[in-house]
C-alpha cells in the first residue's frame, strides 16, 4: 500500500460482491479470493468459516483446545490463520491446522470442499452481529459513513456495500451447504453455544474426533467463557499478528475483538424502523431456509 490512509480507499469489490478493506483485497480483489479457492491446504486442515463478528475468536480458541488435548490458551492470535487478512496468503499452502475465514462459501478451497474435509460453520443472529461489526469496524479506526450505527446499517450492512455480499447471502449458502453435507460440515449456532456451552462444545469435539478424556470438555467450557476469553486476550497473547494487520493498514493496532458477547445486545441500538426493515428483509432473503434465527 502507498501513503494514502485506509479511509480515503475505496471498498474492495469483485463482481457486485463488496469486501472488507484487507490488503489482499486492496491489492487485487480477484485474485485473492481465486487464492483462496485454488488454495492446497495440508490433508488435516480444518476451516473455520464464520460471517465477521459471529463469535470467530471464540470458536477458535474453542477448537484449539479441543485439538491440543489441553484447556490452555493460545499464546498467538487467531489473526495468524486469517487467511484473507495475510499480506502473503502463501503460507497458508498444505497448512494443516484450523485455517479461519469469512470468504463465501463459493470462494473457499475448492480441493478442501471437493475431497469432504472438515468445515465449522458459526452462525450468529443478524442483528446482533450488525451492532458486533459496527462496534468492531469503529473501534479499528476506519471512518464509516455517518458515523451513525444509522448510516452504517443502510450503506455498510444492508446496503448494496454489505461486505461478503451480506449477512443474508453469506449464510443462507453455508445454511443450505451445511444441510446436505452434514458429515463435512458442522454449523454451530453462537446463541445455543452461550446457553448450552458444554454441550455444543461436546458436539464440536465429536465432529473434530477429540475423545473427552479426563474432563476436557468441562475444563475448555470453563477456560471459554466470556470473561476469561477476554481477560486471556489481553494478557495470554505473545504475537502482534493483529498489531501487524492494524499498523499496515493505518488503524488501530489494538481493536476490541471480545466487546460484550451478549445475546439481545441489538435491542439497545436498534430504533423501531432499523428493526422493521431488517425483518423484512431476512424474511424476503431468508424465504424458504431451514434454519430459525434467535433474536432474543
Amino acid at each position: 500500500m502507498d501513503d494514502t490512509h485506509v479511509s480515503e480507499l475505496e471498498w474492495p469489490s469483485y463482481g457486485e460482491m463488496y469486501l472488507p478493506k484487507l490488503v489482499p483485497f486492496l491489492k487485487d480483489a480477484e485474485h485473492a479470493l481465486k487464492y483462496i479457492r485454488d488454495m492446497k491446504l495440508g490433508e488435516n486442515a480444518i476451516i473455520l468459516a464464520t460471517f465477521p463478528r459471529s463469535g470467530t475468536h471464540w470458536v477458535w480458541e474453542i477448537m484449539g483446545m479441543l485439538l491440543r488435548g489441553k484447556a490452555e490458551y493460545s499464546t498467538v492470535t487467531r489473526e495468524q490463520v486469517f487467511v484473507e487478512g495475510l499480506s502473503d496468503m502463501s503460507q497458508m499452502q498444505g497448512y494443516n491446522g484450523v485455517m479461519s475465514t469469512h470468504v463465501p462459501f463459493q470462494w473457499l478451497s475448492k480441493q478442501h470442499v471437493d475431497k469432504g474435509r472438515k468445515i465449522v460453520y458459526v452462525v450468529r443472529n443478524p442483528k446482533d452481529v450488525a451492532v458486533s461489526l459496527f462496534k468492531f469496524l469503529s473501534s479499528c479506526g476506519y471512518l464509516l459513513p455517518g458515523p451513525s450505527f444509522e448510516n452504517f446499517f443502510d450503506e455498510l450492512y444492508i446496503g448494496r456495500k454489505a461486505m461478503y455480499g451480506g449477512w443474508f447471502e453469506y449464510n443462507k449458502k453455508f445454511i443450505e451447504e451445511a444441510t446436505v453435507r452434514k458429515d463435512q460440515i458442522l454449523m454451530i449456532q453462537y446463541e445455543k453455544l452461550q446457553r448450552n456451552t458444554e454441550a455444543e462444545i461436546r458436539r464440536l469435539a465429536d465432529f473434530l474426533g477429540v475423545k473427552d478424556e479426563n474432563g476436557l470438555v468441562k475444563e475448555v467450557t470453563e477456560k471459554c467463557t466470556f470473561q476469561n476469553l477476554q481477560q486471556a486476550d489481553k494478557s495470554v497473547r505473545e504475537d502482534k499478528k493483529m498489531a501487524e494487520l492494524m499498523n499496515e493498514l493505518q488503524l488501530n493496532e489494538n481493536p476490541t475483538v471480545y466487546r460484550k458477547g451478549k445475546i439481545g445486545d441489538w435491542k439497545n441500538h436498534f430504533t423501531v424502523a432499523m428493526n422493521e426493515t431488517l425483518d423484512k428483509v431476512y424474511a424476503e432473503k431468508m424465504n424458504g431456509v431451514d434454519y430459525q434465527v434467535e433474536f432474543e
